[in-house]
């Protein structure tokens, strides 16, 4: 038995007056997201290709991408630059929400005069420590990129 025809049967006939409905409306709103992105990419990547080719059987020469850009002027790629900001930027989200989380139980626990509740607090340790690998490899890949802007390779 499949998992909508759980649902309503279970739901009294109507699928929409399910408590199931909602999530799975959100899971599928979510998964449509997620492949309407990859095809737009998918299409962006074909439409370069296609005006790149277009260009050689014009015998016209063909333009720099942006990475190859980036390389000839000696600067990171703009895809390591963006990178690192989204793993630096992910780092700082992660530890401000395991602080959040970890003062919520913190006062949560004094307004309920209830020092078991202070256990939840521990629950704000994983995204903590996911937030610190995150910043930490921030850090590396920033060294990395300054190693490589300090000694560049000879052209080949």
């Amino acid at each position: 038995m499949s998992l909508l025809a759980f649902i309503h049967f279970n739901s009294g006939g109507n699928f929409w007056d399910s408590s199931y409905s909602v999530p799975i409306a959100g899971c599928a709103m979510i998964a449509c997201i997620v492949v309407a992105s990859m095809a737009a990419s998918n299409r962006k990547r074909e439409l370069q290709s296609q005006e790149r080719l277009a260009a050689i059987a014009k015998g016209v020469p063909v333009p720099p991408t942006e990475d190859e850009l980036a390389i000839m002027h000696g600067k990171p790629s703009t895809d390591s630059t963006r990178r690192r900001g989204n793993t630096r930027r992910a780092g700082i989200v992660l530890l401000g929400s395991a602080v959040g989380l970890i003062l919520f139980f913190i006062v949560l626990a004094t307004v309920l005069q209830e020092r078991d509740v202070l256990c939840g607090a521990a629950a704000g340790l994983i995204p903590f420590g996911v937030g610190a690998g995150f910043l930490i490899d921030a850090r590396i890949q920033t060294r990395e990129l300054e190693e490589a802007a300090s000694n560049p390779q000879p052209n080949r």
